[in-house]
């Protein structure tokens, strides 16, 4: 849907070039001086300044001496990711689910050390109760601390 505003397209054109006008006043420049820096004619700036229509090239060479080309350019702000924005699409990753192998009963790895009731039943002679003791020259002895009997589960109630 197109929006109107009271001002006309030849409306818009004039108003700009009675700015440019101004501008390059300001600048102390003829419309020469101008036409030669930007690489356009005498008449294009002639143009411009009465209002009447130009090639964009022509108004962005124009656009460039003033240094007002960044601003121009501006009009229509850039939608491309930022630094951060691009980052962050890094750093998202899909989530996998860890699933256990249809008809096997094996326990899913959960990132942990894999142990099992099994393995602590087989390992349980081993078991040091409170950690090995430091003997008169400090150094633990492991086999003075190891128990006779295998560790049982709620024992240490």
């Amino acid at each position: 849907m197109a929006t109107y505003s009271a001002q006309t397209d030849k409306s818009a054109l004039a108003l700009l070039g009675r700015r440019m006008v101004a501008f390059r006043i300001r600048c102390n420049w003829t419309q020469a001086q101008l036409a030669e820096q930007a690489g356009v004619s005498k008449g294009t700036v002639e143009h411009i300044e009465r209002g009447d229509s130009v090639q964009v090239l022509n108004l962005i060479k124009i656009l460039r001496v003033y240094g007002m080309l960044d601003a121009f350019l501006a009009i229509f702000p850039d939608d491309s990711p930022s630094p951060m924005q691009i980052l962050r699409m890094g750093e998202v990753k899909a989530r996998k689910r860890v699933r256990n192998p249809r008809g096997t009963n094996a326990p899913r790895n959960t990132g942990a050390t894999n142990v099992n009731a099994n393995s602590i039943a087989e390992n349980s002679a081993e078991y040091v109760a409170g950690g090995a003791a430091p003997n008169a020259k400090g150094k633990t002895s492991a086999a003075k601390t190891k128990r006779k009997t295998p560790w049982v589960w709620g024992e240490d109630k």
